[in-house]
């Protein structure tokens, strides 16, 4: 039996990566399992929607690139006078 099975199976190995803070690790192991197709189908919906959780969501990418937008607008009027 493999250490996921024996621990919760592959939503809690994937969820305790990104407890962790390992995104980089849950990414690449949610990945691979979506290629794989001998993985069982609940496993592959863990998979997804683990990838689904470590996408930023769509607004907070949007004020993000205003506020580098107004640091670019505000520097460029500071040096320019």
């Amino acid at each position: 039996m493999s250490k996921a099975k024996k621990e919760g199976g592959v939503a809690a190995k994937l969820g305790a990566l990104i407890e962790s803070g390992d995104h980089r690790a849950a990414r690449a192991e949610a990945a691979r399992l979506l290629a794989e197709p001998s993985v069982a189908e609940a496993d592959r919906a863990a998979a997804a929607a683990a990838l689904e959780s470590l996408q930023p969501e769509r607004a907070a990418v949007l004020v993000g690139l205003a506020c580098v937008v107004a640091a670019v607008l505000i520097t460029a009027r500071v040096l320019l006078g």
